[in-house]
């Protein structure tokens, strides 16, 4: 047998080899993803009672400043995770979001009142440098709040010992809003970079993420035609830009 007829036989095998496992990793994402809809669809009912029995609570005028605080504290977490499943649910259903005119810097804006407490616990400063000339942009607010949350908790997490967060939104000449959300915590490992946007990978340590965070923020960002991307280094910190096309 000649060295090429060899070498071409080798590159074929090497080529189903490589199809094969692609094949083999496709089918345990569509399992692992039905999976994960079906534990959703079960979350659903009992999340909708706990945030249903928060709000009556919260009604109540009796409640001493720190329950309040912690009933709030609940209730902000119990949101956070109904926003969680309702963009698990609507990326395996593949739902047009409802769109419209949105401000991106009122969504920051926002956010950072619903995470205050995640902030001040940690702590962590919150520096805000928003360009508010900034036109809006075709999108859904709920999608968009999702988002950032997503993104300035991981952002959290990554300064568990506290340290500082930017917030950063402007107009970039092609006719697109940029926002850059950064943060000074551990960074992620240069070996990661290509794998964090895949489904199920996490750089979290095990138990403590569904690796599906960034993954669904990244398929929303696309969504409303825009575009993510990441900057880091390691103990230095992290900084993700998207953009999104105005109006």
């Amino acid at each position: 047998m000649s060295v090429s007829l060899a070498k071409n036989l080798t590159d074929k095998s090497l080529a189903d080899e490589g199809f094969l496992d692609q094949l083999a990793w496709n089918e345990k994402m569509a399992e692992l993803g039905q999976l994960a809809v079906g534990m959703v669809h079960e979350l659903n009912t009992p999340l909708s009672v706990i945030v249903s029995a928060i709000q009556l609570i919260l009604r109540e005028e009796e409640l001493s400043p720190s329950v309040k605080e912690m009933v709030e504290r609940i209730e902000m977490e119990a949101q956070r995770l109904s926003l969680f499943t309702k963009g698990v649910l609507s990326f395996a259903r593949k739902e047009d979001a409802p769109v419209g005119e949105t401000d991106v810097n009122q969504v920051l804006q926002e956010v950072i009142c619903f995470l205050k407490y995640e902030a001040q616990k940690r702590p962590i400063s919150v520096v805000e440098d928003l360009d508010f000339r900034l036109p809006p942009i075709v999108a859904d607010a709920n999608r968009m709040k999702q988002i950032f949350i997503n993104l300035i908790m991981n952002a959290f997490q990554a300064m568990d010992g506290g340290g500082s967060l930017l917030l950063r939104s402007s107009l970039i000449d092609d006719g697109l809003i940029s926002v850059q959300i950064a943060d000074t915590g551990s960074g992620i490992p240069k070996h990661m970079l290509n794998s964090i946007f895949e489904p199920f990978y996490t750089t979290k340590k095990t138990g403590t993420g569904t690796g599906l965070g960034l993954f669904i923020t990244k398929k929303l960002v696309e969504t409303f035609s825009g575009t993510i991307s990441v900057e880091t280094s390691e103990g230095e910190g992290t900084c993700f830009t998207l953009t999104f096309p105005v109006i």
